[in-house]
């Protein structure tokens, strides 16, 4: 699909809490752009599990996505990259600040994060309506 072989993807916390539904973002997009890119995943993102999974100790179905999405990053270790940049920061803004720094697209479900991404001219991969389908809002 794409022609720019030096992609980047950082993904968002959401979409590792979809591997519980049976996505798996990162052949996901492998199919979608028929090529790998890069995959990065933000230490915010990872401290953000922990942080979900603390507060909802109690409640079996988020715990468990967020048991599975630790397991699918374990699993999968060699396949991404751990970034550290603006860890001191919000996780939406050090993946904000992260991909303008680093030229990466933000893989996202989060309409909030989204539409702060496209304000800044970062590409975003999403889920079409939740689904399986990953759409593009920038050309690859």
């Amino acid at each position: 699909m794409g022609v720019n072989r030096d992609l980047k993807v950082l993904i968002d916390t959401n979409i590792l809490l979809y591997v519980y539904d049976g996505l798996d973002p990162f052949n996901k997009v492998l199919e979608f752009l028929d090529y790998k890119p890069a995959f990065f995943i933000h230490s915010a993102v990872l401290k953000e599990l922990d942080i979900l999974f603390e507060k909802n100790k109690e409640r079996f179905i988020i715990t468990s996505r967020i048991r599975i999405a630790r397991k699918y990053l374990e699993v999968y270790k060699n396949s991404w990259n751990l970034i550290n940049d603006y860890d001191d920061l919000p996780t939406d803004e050090a993946l904000i600040r992260t991909a303008l720094r680093y030229n990466m697209f933000i893989f996202t479900n989060d309409k909030q994060l989204k539409n702060n991404a496209i304000k800044k001219g970062i590409g975003v991969l999403f889920l079409q309506n939740r689904s399986k389908i990953i759409k593009s809002l920038y050309p690859i």
